[in-house]
């Protein structure tokens, strides 16, 4: 398996979801009750204004912390067809996105959502090989649905195998789209389906 194949892996199944769970507050399932509570609460605050469409309001602002178990990346890179050769991953990022921006992109004909620049801190597998780098996503939205998106990663920081392959796996995605595809259907997903389920469970 090459560094390539798990570090791209790294993108599709942990750097995709926490860059969608910055985009859209923590949509994800988390591990401990700690982390449960904390994306549950974001995930309510986001919902709630996607739902009600009003920009009148707090922005969402809040912390993120995720972890992936080594079967979860797994099944994600197959899809791929990657490999993942480490344990699990956890990622922690602070959420900060515009109450306003959030309803244009569901209000206005065509509309272009860019999420200031966030930081993303993980720690993969049992040796904890720290890995931190920024996304910036930026997200297409025409009539209320999203079309394109993509995450901006930049500023990664690690080890030196960690970060040049993951670095590679990064501009792969940005510069051909690589996960674009999983990002605009889960981003419509949550809007229209289970952001109506969160509030429901309020």
């Amino acid at each position: 398996m090459s560094n390539f194949d798990w570090s791209a892996s790294i993108v599709r199944g942990v750097m995709i979801p926490l860059g969608l769970s910055m985009a859209l507050a923590g949509a994800a399932s988390a591990e401990d009750e700690g982390e449960k509570a904390k994306l549950s609460q974001c995930a309510k605050d986001l919902c709630s204004i996607i739902v009600s469409k009003d920009a009148n309001g707090p922005d969402v602002t809040c912390d993120v912390t995720k972890t992936w178990q080594k079967e979860e990346i797994q099944k994600g890179a197959e899809q791929k067809k990657l490999s993942w050769g480490q344990g699990s991953a956890k990622c922690s990022a602070k959420v900060n996105v515009k109450r306003a921006d959030i309803v244009a992109s569901l209000t206005k004909p065509d509309h272009e959502l860019k999420v200031e620049k966030q930081s993303v801190s993980c720690e993969i597998g049992e040796s904890k090989y720290p890995i931190s780098a920024t996304l910036a996503p930026e997200l297409k939205f025409k009539d209320g649905a999203s079309t394109n998106a993509a995450l901006h990663i930049n500023d990664i920081q690690g080890a030196t195998l960690i970060k040049g392959a993951v670095w590679t796996a990064a501009t792969l995605e940005q510069n051909f789209g690589l996960f674009e595809k999983d990002l605009v259907r889960e981003i419509n997903r949550f809007v229209s389906k289970e952001c109506p389920k969160i509030l429901e469970a309020k």
